[in-house]
C-alpha cells in the first residue's frame, strides 16, 4: 500500500483523487484553516491531521509517505487579485505601475512553495525519500523568476525527474472520479525517483479522447504548445495550447477534446425567480451579461423530433426543411450562465458549455430565457407549454438529462447521450433517438428572465465532488472551499500515471 500526505489539502479535493488510485492510503493531511480541517477529517477519518502554519511546523517531525501531494496557496500568483503581477520580477527593481512590494501575507503564501522541497529533503535526510509526487497550482505561476531555481529544489540535486503538466479539468476522465463540466486550467509539477528506473506513461493519462471530423474517427489528442519553448498556459482558441488529431492523413487537423455540459450538474428543480420580482435590482453589467448571452444563445432553432431520418439542426433564418408526413420539429433555447463578479470582460454561456473556473467566491449565477414549448407525437396533445409549467410529456433518463424541461437544445431521451448546443455535433442517432420541440418568443422581456445563483451542491458537482462529500458552513463558507480545492479527476489520473511508475503494475484508464 503506497501512503499519501496531503500539504495544503483544503477540503481534499486531491485527496479524494488520489485515493481514488488502487493500492493507495492517505495517512497524513495538513492545512492552515481549521474549519477545512474539520471538514477534511470528516471525509478521511483514518487519516491524521495537522492544523497549523506547515512553514514554521518542525517538518522533520511530520510522517514520511511514499507519495507527496501539495497544493500551495493560489491567489498570491493569480492577476485578479486587483494589482498588477509583481512575482516575475521579485529581484528586480520595480517598474512605474508595479506593485512596489507585496504585502507580508502576500510573502508568506508565496514562500508556500518552498515548503515542497523542504519536505523532500527532510525525507532524504531521514533515509526514505518519498517516491514521487505532485506540486498544483495556478498557471501563473509558471511566470515566477524563481521558477528555475524552485525547480533544480524540486530535483532535489538529480534524484527526482520531472514533469510540468499543463491540464483543464474539463478534458480529464478518470476511471473513477467523476468529471468536471468546468474550464479550469491548472499547472501540475509531477516528480518521481529517477532509481525507479520506470518513466510513467504520460500519454497513457494525459491524452483527452476527441473526435477528429477529417479522419471520421475518435482519437487519442496531442497537446501542441503553440509557441516554440512554451511549456505552460491555457487551452483554447486564445490560450497557448490546443489539442491536434495525431493521425497523418489530416496533417494534425485541430480538434476538441469531448467535454460534459455545465447542465449536467445543475440542479433544475430548485426554481428561479423572475429578474422583475427580485427585491434587490441586478447590477447593469449583470443585465447587459445577460442580453448579449440571450442575442447570442437564444437564437432559435428547428431541431429534428420524433421518428425522422433527419438529423441536423437548422436555424430559422434558413428555409425549413422538406415536410414529411412523419416529422415534427422544434424550437431550442438554452438557459444561460451568467458571471456576476464585477469584473469586465465576463460574457454569459450557455449551459451546454463546460462551467468557467471556480473561485473562492460566488461568481456566477443561472439565467432561464422565457419561452414556449410545441411537441407533438408520444400522445401529446398539449403543444404549448409556459416557463413556469411542467413538461409531463417529457421524461429524462439519467443525471445527463435533467434538463428536459423545455430549456435545452439538443436532448436525447434515451440513452446515455449528453446534452449539447446544436452547434456541436449531434450524439449517435440509434432508432430510439428523439429530439425535443421547444420555441422561443420573438422578443424577450429581460423581467421575465428567470435567474438565480448556483447552489453550494452545484458548485461541488462542477468541481466533480461526488454528492455525498462532506463540506459543511454557510454557503459563502461552501463556495470558498470548493473554489480553492483541486478537482479530484485530475489527481486521481495524475497519481494513477506515477503509482504504474512506481510498482510497474498497469491501471485501467476511464476508456
Amino acid at each position: 500500500m503506497l501512503t499519501i500526505y496531503d500539504e495544503f489539502a483544503g477540503v481534499g479535493g486531491s485527496s479524494r483523487g488520489a485515493t481514488e488510485v488502487p493500492g493507495t492510503e492517505l495517512i497524513f493531511a495538513a492545512n492552515h484553516k481549521k474549519d477545512a480541517v474539520e471538514d477534511h477529517a470528516r471525509n478521511f477519518p483514518n487519516a491524521d491531521h495537522f492544523e497549523g502554519d506547515v512553514a514554521r511546523a518542525r517538518i522533520e517531525t511530520f510522517p514520511r509517505a511514499d507519495i507527496f501531494w501539495a497544493s500551495p496557496s493560489c491567489p498570491p500568483w493569480s492577476n485578479a487579485r486587483g494589482k498588477r503581477r509583481d512575482f516575475d520580477h521579485s529581484t528586480q527593481l520595480a517598474l512605474p505601475g508595479w506593485e512596489e512590494e507585496p504585502d507580508l501575507e502576500t510573502k508568506r503564501a508565496r514562500a508556500l512553495m518552498e515548503e515542497v522541497p523542504r519536505y523532500l529533503q527532510a525525507m532524504i535526510r531521514r533515509g526514505k525519500p518519498v517516491l514521487c509526487g505532485v506540486v498544483e497550482n495556478v498557471v501563473e505561476c509558471r511566470k515566477w523568476d524563481q521558477w528555475s531555481r524552485w525547480l533544480r529544489e524540486v530535483r532535489c540535486e538529480g534524484l527526482y525527474e520531472v514533469r510540468v503538466i499543463a491540464i483543464n479539468s474539463m478534458h480529464v476522465r478518470a476511471p473513477k472520479s467523476r468529471r468536471a463540466p468546468q474550464s479550469r486550467n491548472r499547472l501540475f509539477v509531477a516528480y518521481w525517483l529517477k532509481s525507479l528506473g520506470r518513466t510513467p506513461d504520460w500519454n497513457k493519462w494525459l491524452r483527452p479522447r476527441a473526435y477528429c471530423a477529417v479522419c471520421d474517427e475518435t482519437v487519442t489528442a496531442l497537446q501542441v504548445f503553440k509557441r516554440q519553448g512554451v511549456d505552460m498556459g491555457a487551452y483554447g482558441r486564445n490560450g497557448q495550447y490546443w489539442y491536434r488529431c495525431p493521425n497523418v492523413k489530416c496533417r494534425g487537423a485541430i480538434v476538441e477534446p469531448e467535454v460534459l455540459p455545465a447542465a449536467a450538474v445543475i440542479d433544475w428543480s430548485l426554481q428561479a425567480r423572475r429578474i422583475a420580482d427580485r427585491d434587490e435590482p441586478l447590477a447593469d453589467a449583470t443585465m447587459e451579461r445577460i442580453l448579449r448571452g440571450i442575442q447570442r444563445y437564444a437564437t432559435p432553432f428547428t431541431v429534428p423530433a420524433g421518428g425522422t431520418w433527419r438529423t441536423e439542426p437548422v436555424s430559422v433564418e434558413e428555409p425549413m426543411p422538406t415536410r414529411t408526413t412523419r416529422e415534427t420539429d422544434a424550437l431550442a433555447v438554452p438557459p444561460l450562465l451568467v458571471p456576476t463578479e464585477g469584473r469586465d470582460g465576463k460574457v454569459a454561456t450557455s449551459s451546454e458549455q463546460p462551467m468557467r473556473t471556480q473561485t473562492a467566491r460566488n461568481e456566477t449565477g443561472l439565467a432561464i430565457p422565457p419561452f414556449q414549448i410545441s411537441l407533438r407525437g408520444g400522445g401529446s396533445k398539449k403543444t404549448t407549454y409556459r416557463v413556469d409549467e411542467p413538461m409531463n410529456t417529457v421524461s429524462a433518463s439519467g443525471n445527463h438529462h435533467g434538463l428536459v424541461t423545455g430549456q435545452r437544445l439538443l436532448i436525447p431521451y434515451y440513452g446515455n447521450g449528453t446534452a449539447r448546443r446544436v452547434e456541436d455535433p449531434v450524439g449517435t442517432v440509434t432508432t430510439r433517438d428523439r429530439w425535443s420541440l421547444a420555441e422561443v418568443r420573438e422578443s424577450v422581456d429581460l423581467g421575465d428572465v428567470r435567474f438565480r445563483m448556483l447552489e453550494p451542491h452545484e458548485i461541488g458537482a462542477a468541481m466533480a465532488f461526488p454528492d455525498t462529500y462532506i463540506v459543511t458552513g454557510s454557503k459563502r463558507d461552501k463556495v470558498r472551499k470548493y473554489g480553492n480545492a483541486v478537482t479530484p479527476p485530475v489527481a486521481e489520473v495524475i497519481v494513477s500515471a506515477l503509482v504504474e511508475a512506481v510498482t510497474g503494475e498497469p491501471l485501467e484508464v476511464a476508456w
